[in-house]
């Protein structure tokens, strides 16, 4: 063989050998290619020249704040020095880099995840999107507008209360919007799909933000995108569950693809699928045998499957999507009965009573709540035994983590829409913007087991009724804004949810009564508040109890650690100093001129204790008279069950700090209220009820079986001493409330001045082990004499963990504990010390026992008032 001939075989050897590598390396070719941008921007008021760099996600005022261009809203009266931002426009951009390979894919597409809110959105010199809803992502083929190499991304963002102006002025009349800090005239949240509270809120600051909220990212792909996953339940029982598994696919050509549906250790299942070009739905039908099904706290293990989907075309992976599955079966039960009708989840065949709290997001600067936010409250909630929150809806539809989350400890969602005490504007834009919102959000949240109702709006329906609204307009404006408010309530939303989450219910308004009437707590859900803002006493919680309490409560200050946090002087430590007085935002003008929350809050603690001697007296006053109100209203609520199967106070957490009805602080503080709330939320509770004629133990029991225990009474006098012991064997049976224990008060037999110097401790036991504990006292605070008890104290190291074990000489009411200049987390505070039982409480610090022996503080009742 020549040397020519020899060439030419060596150069079909190699183009062979090299077609084999290039086919090997083309199955090893990723489908997608994609750009997160969260580095790199930069911002600028609409203007000026200076660009500066900007956090994303994030907001504007945050970027101010981060380069000293604002004060620090947060402290003192600096909230009003900052109105000036929500009128100018803002500019963002980002310049990136763009590779020739990402270039070359099939499918491009810019994901904006959040965009907060009116936004025109242009690449590299031409506008490619408008944004005006902050709780819809936007997606836009951006393909033909890139370019390889640098490009740059601009966004500007439009005033939200200018362009809310505008649509206002358009109107000959003024819509409603109750909760705005704002003159009548210029309440312009309600045309604007953004966050209602950022405009003020009767706990919250109006700090109205603009900016890019949730993450930007460039997506690029050749042939398939998984867009949406949802398992869809056909049935589900403890012994079988059966799922259709829908799958949005996006596909830039015909393809032949099979799809491997995989549970580990559970199933693996392959199904091909012949698909179009374009966006379509594939579905996949599977079946679990024995499922572990999906529990709430407290009721069992929230058991999350992690199923797998991936696509294949021939050996090569296009796309593999991973989501979490909860089985379980949840319905909202309305049933006719002699009463009216009832109102409680099921879950799995268990009636649930829902423990719980409503929420709020943690932040006002929504970008900048953090997975440890989210984290924290989650724990709060379960930590207090909770079993359910409610997503108020005059804030945003929260991230994916904190559903997941909830997922993760089992605590059940109430989901309202976001719509709070405001009416609606009617025309088609706004309405059709509210249609995207709604598919959008409730197609986004149907895959959290934890969704257990959606909601349409908080209070519209009793403020169209109850508030004067409907009065306030001539009948032809008035016509026109119901038939509004019925397109979407009773349109639109409901709409939303039985195309795409059929398998939860759907609820026009928070409280409202069954087949959307005016509360009447017969049916239906209530916002009890008779107490605050009706001044009701705290004994009107047990008056005509409703079906299912979904907001009720009362306002404290924070600790004092908190309000030095947001004040500067020494003058601003009264309750109605200036600072005070501009911090507190439920304001009641309407009680008496000059009222307030702040006022409020004194009103209440002179119902039950003595005057404050100074300000930090009242603030630990407050927080009694609040953790009181909430005790109360749990054990009135979960005594009436099963008639009542739902109480939700109003609120778990603070967007900022203040004075406000949350029972943890903005900066994960607890407040007395959330040790009390923790106790009453417990599994199995005993409950005293004392009516001018007779005194009656209930227990109350969420375990799915009844047992025997022995139930005690023992009243003492205030040193400890035994004046009366009553001990009864009893069942006590499942997921019920029973009255345990009756006596007619005459027949306790002591004088009435005694019941000032006595208490009655009320224990249950089974095997010796305590189940559960209350105190009852006869008289309210303020007329019991309280001796000035001589507590002991020992610090004990068990298992690496600090244990404080208390003992006190007589009964202390509300002891508070805390270490000087220190933050240390205590199992329990503002509790009970009885004589001759000690109590035990968990530490968490990194302090040593000499360091917390030195440094703690014990205060109570009774010390308050030794003076006097």
């Amino acid at each position: 063989m020549n040397t020519i001939n020899k060439l030419k075989v060596r150069l079909i050897l190699i183009a062979f050998f090299a077609g084999i590598i290039l086919s090997a390396c083309d199955k090893n070719v990723k489908n997608t290619d994609n750009i997160l941008l969260d580095k790199g921007w930069e911002f600028r008021q609409v203007g000026t020249e200076e660009w500066r760099e900007a956090s994303v996600p994030g907001c504007v005022h945050n970027d101010l704040l981060t380069h000293g261009l604002i004060e620090n809203p947060f402290i003192g009266m600096n909230e009003e020095k900052v109105q000036w931002i929500e009128k100018e426009d803002w500019e963002y951009r980002n310049v990136f880099n763009v590779s020739a390979s990402l270039l070359g894919k099939a499918s491009i597409t810019l994901n904006f995840e959040g965009l907060d809110t009116y936004a025109i959105v242009s690449l590299n010199g031409q506008e490619i999107l408008q944004g005006d809803n902050m709780f819809i992502a936007h997606k836009t083929d951006v393909k033909s507008y890139l370019q390889k190499g640098a490009n740059e991304l601009h966004i500007l963002f439009k005033s939200p209360v200018k362009k809310g102006m505008e649509k206002l002025q358009k109107l000959d009349y003024i819509l409603k919007a109750t909760n705005e800090i704002a003159p009548e005239g210029e309440r312009t949240n309600i045309f604007t799909r953004k966050a209602p509270y950022h405009f003020g809120w009767d706990w919250g600051p109006r700090l109205v933000t603009s900016g890019i909220w949730r993450p930007v990212e460039i997506k690029a792909w050749d042939l398939l995108k998984v867009e949406d996953v949802f398992f869809a339940p056909q049935s589900v029982s403890k012994n079988r569950a059966n799922y259709e598994a829908k799958v949005t696919v996006h596909v830039t050509k015909e393809i032949s693809v099979k799809a491997v549906l995989n549970i580990p250790n559970v199933l693996n299942k392959e199904i091909t699928f012949d698909l179009n070009e374009g966006e379509q739905e594939v579905s996949i039908d599977f079946q679990i045998d024995n499922p572990k099904l999906w529990w709430s706290n407290g009721l069992g293990e929230a058991h999350l499957y992690d199923v797998n989907i991936s696509f294949f075309q021939e050996e090569q992976e296009l796309e593999k999507y991973t989501q979490k599955l909860g089985v379980r079966n949840l319905e909202l039960i309305q049933e006719a009965d002699s009463i009216g009708r009832s109102f409680y989840f099921k879950l799995n065949d268990v009636p649930v009573f829902a423990k719980g709290a409503n929420y709020i997001p943690s932040e006002i600067f929504n970008a900048i709540q953090t997975h440890e936010t989210y984290q924290r409250v989650i724990n709060d909630a379960v930590k207090a035994n909770m079993n359910m929150l409610r997503v108020w809806g005059g804030a945003v539809y929260e991230n994916d983590e904190f559903y997941e989350l909830c997922d993760e400890n089992g605590i059940l969602v109430w989901q309202d829409f976001m719509f709070a005490c405001a009416l609606v504007p009617g025309d088609s834009l706004h309405l059709e913007n509210i249609r995207k919102e709604a598919n959008y959000n409730v197609k986004r949240l149907r895959k959290f087991a934890s969704m257990a109702l959606w909601c349409g709006n908080n209070e519209n329906l009793i403020a169209w009724n109850n508030w004067g609204w409907k009065e306030a307009y001539p009948k032809k404006v008035s016509d026109k804004i119901w038939r509004d408010y019925e397109k979407v309530f009773y349109e639109i939303l409901p709409e939303a949810v039985a195309n795409y989450h059929p398998q939860v219910s759907y609820w026009a308004s928070s409280p409202q009564a069954y087949g959307d009437n005016m509360p009447d707590r017969k049916s239906g859900d209530e916002h009890d508040w008779t107490v605050w803002f009706a001044q009701a006493p705290f004994e009107n919680y047990a008056k005509e109890v409703p079906r299912f309490v979904s907001e009720y409560g009362l306002q404290s200050f924070p600790e004092m650690t908190t309000i030095k946090a947001f004040t500067t002087e020494d003058k601003d430590l009264t309750y109605r100093s200036e600072v005070m007085e501009h911090r507190q935002r439920s304001n009641m003008e309407w009680i008496a001129p000059g009222m307030n929350g702040n006022e409020m809050i004194m009103r209440y603690i002179k119902k039950y204790y003595k005057p404050a001697q100074n300000f930090e007296d009242f603030v630990y006053l407050s927080q009694l008279t609040q953790a009181k109100g909430l005790k109360t209203a749990i054990e009135a609520h979960r005594r009436n069950m099963p008639y009542c199967m739902g109480s939700l106070y109003w609120q778990i957490n603070d967007c900022w700090p203040t004075m406000s009805w949350a029972s943890v602080d903005y900066f994960g503080r607890w407040k007395a209220s959330h040790y009390a709330v923790k106790k009453a939320f417990e599994p199995i509770i005993l409950s005293v009820e004392q009516t001018s004629k007779v005194l009656r133990v209930y227990v109350i029991s969420e375990k799915l079986e009844a047992f025997q225990a022995d139930l005690q009474l023992h009243f003492r006098k205030m040193n400890g001493d035994l004046l009366l012991a009553e001990n009864h064997e009893i069942e006590v049976l499942p997921n019920t409330s029973t009255i345990c224990f009756e006596m007619p008060l005459f027949q306790i037999n002591f004088l009435d001045a005694r019941k000032r110097e006595m208490f009655l401790q009320v224990r249950l036991g089974s095997d010796n082990v305590l189940i559960a504990e209350n105190i009852h006292l006869f008289r309210k605070e303020k007329d019991i004499r309280f001796p000035i008890p001589k507590i002991t104290t020992q610090i004990n190291i068990q298992e690496d963990q600090k244990i404080l074990k208390l003992n006190t000489s007589h009964f202390s009411k509300g002891v508070q504990l805390s270490v000087k200049n220190e933050e240390v987390f205590f199992s329990d505070n503002y509790f009970d010390l009885i004589p001759g039982k000690d109590k035990e409480i968990i530490l968490e610090t990194s302090l040593d026992s000499a360091q917390i022996s030195q440094n703690l503080m014990i205060n109570s009742l009774a010390d308050l008032y030794k003076s006097k």
